[in-house]
Formats: structure tokens, sequence, C-alpha cells
């Protein structure tokens, strides 16, 4: 739609020169008076200023047209080795059952257990496709209601913590939550907001070094604009560079360094968490400098009582 939009102003910009050198040739053949001369002039610099204006106009449309065809590009091939990944896995996990490779009970277990979280992992991406697809058609919509924080955290955490187990460095992550008592309730969609917090936790899980320390916590926060619940989610990661900051939100979008392009993700976490924030009249917020670790913090407005 917005490079539809560009395309129109575009091809107005570059209309408008038209109908002015006709309204020149119509003045020349009308007045033919002295003055014609200055009016003459002033249309001949009017022409040129918006045949340059659409040009560069017309530029910056196809350039930006270029940018997203090169994202789209690059979020395809992603997601294409995304899904192979958990893909294979699972064809793997199936193939060894079905030839009863496996006779010890503990690891006939075990191969089941990472068959179901290569499952759940594949309809986690796929969820997340699909809201995003939503999201683009406005057609994302929230259950709002009062809502305590509290539970929502500890849930997601909770739901986190099977990968952490499962994971070899497992011994060198550290996920703690914080939870400030008595928070007040905010009006709120439960579980979009566990999606906010699950794609924070997971972005911090996989930006982080083999030593993972994680913070998760929540506290009132008093201001101006009124009263905010805050939820944070810290990192001890290589942080991210302040020109990236304005751009981290943008959907497909991901800091152009070896840990991103090593680690598996659509760009769209970030994305999706920022529109269900501002669905909640509120925003994720970004703290971060290089090689001092992110904070990535949720802020939903309190309700008047």
């Amino acid at each position: 739609m917005r490079l539809r939009r560009q395309a129109v102003i575009a091809g107005l910009l570059l209309a408008l020169p038209a109908a002015v050198l006709i309204a020149v040739g119509v003045l020349v053949l009308v007045y033919r008076r002295g003055n014609v001369d200055l009016a003459f002039g002033v249309l001949i610099l009017v022409f040129c200023a918006l045949l340059i204006a659409g040009g560069v106009f017309l530029g910056v449309a196809l350039k930006r047209s270029n940018d997203l065809s090169k994202l789209q590009a690059d979020f395809l091939s992603k997601v294409s080795h995304d899904f192979r990944t958990p893909l294979t896995s699972i064809r793997m996990f199936v193939e060894t059952l079905r030839e009863h490779r496996l006779d010890d009970p503990q690891r006939r277990d075990r191969v089941l257990t990472l068959l179901g979280q290569e499952t759940a992992r594949l309809a986690t991406m796929i969820d997340r496709l699909l809201d995003f697809a939503r999201l683009e058609a406005g057609r994302m919509s929230y259950d709002l209601q009062p809502c305590d924080l509290g539970p929502v955290i500890s849930a997601t955490v909770e739901r986190f913590e099977p990968r952490l187990e499962a994971s070899p460095s497992a011994g060198q992550v550290q996920l703690t939550t914080r939870i400030e008592p008595n928070l007040p309730r905010v009006h709120a969609d439960p579980e979009a907001i566990a999606e906010v917090l699950q794609n924070l936790i997971d972005n911090a899980y996989k930006y982080t070094g083999a030593v993972k320390h994680i913070e998760v916590t929540a506290a009132l926060v008093h201001s101006r604009q009124g009263d905010q619940v805050h939820v944070a989610v810290r990192d001890n990661g290589p942080g991210i560079p302040r020109r990236e900051h304005g751009r981290i939100f943008e959907a497909f979008y991901r800091v152009d360094d070896r840990l991103s392009r090593s680690t598996e993700g659509s760009g769209l976490g970030l994305a999706i968490s920022q529109h269900i924030a501002a669905a909640h009249g509120g925003r994720v917020r970004l703290e971060s400098e290089k090689g001092q670790g992110s904070t990535f913090t949720l802020e939903l407005p309190v309700p008047p009582p």
C-alpha cells in the first residue's frame, strides 16, 4: 500500500510539469505582453523544480522498493532454512522410531521428547508467520481484559525452562525472574502479552554467548503520562549498536553481524511485539550499547481507578 502511494505521488510530480508547460503555452498565445516574459521565466523555474523533485522522489521510491524486495528474498531464504532444520530433525526421529533402532526405553523417551520439541518449534514458527500476515491485513484482534501480569510472566518463563534444560549448555544458562509484589492490573490480552515476553526471552537466549545471564523483571513506574508497568528482559549479549536502534523493530530486519547471520530467525518477532504493545497503548523500548548487553522493556499503561 505504501509503495502504491509513493508511485502515485511520483506520477503526479512528473505529470505536473507537463501541465505547467501547457499553461505557459496558453499564456504566450493569449496575452502576448511584456510581462509574459516574467511569467514565462517563473513557470519554467517551477517546471524544473517539480521535475527534479519528481525524479528524486521516484528514485527514492524505487530504492525502497528494491530494498524491500531484497528483504523479502532474504526473509524467504531464512524461513526456508529455519523450516528445513526442524523438519529434518523430525524426519530423522520418525525414521529412527519406524525402524525400531532404539531398544532402550530411556533413549526412546528421549527421542520422543526431542520430536515433541521440534514439532512445537515448527508450530511456533508457523504461528509467527500467520500472526504477521494478520497484522499486514489489519485482521489481528485482541481480547482486552483486566490482567495480572505476574502469573503471565511466571507462566511464560516456565514454558521456556524446558528449552534451557534441553540445551547442551544448560549449565551455563541463568534465567532469573523478579516481579514486584502487588503490581496493578493492566488492560491487556494475556495470550498476546505472553507472546511478546516469549519473543523477548527467545531473543535474549539466541543472541547471547555460551554463558547466558537473562533477567526478567516487572515493576510499577510512575511518570508524567501516568502509571505504567514495565516488564524488562535483560541479557549479557554483545549488545546492539545505537545506529541500529531505529530499525531493530522493522519486519524482516536483523542486525547484520556474524552472530545474527548464524542464528535462526525470521526477523519478525520484534516487529510483532511492537505492534502488540502499540495495540495495548504501550510500546517496546530498547536500551543497549555495543558490548554491554541489551534490555528490551515492555511498557503498558495502568488504567485509572
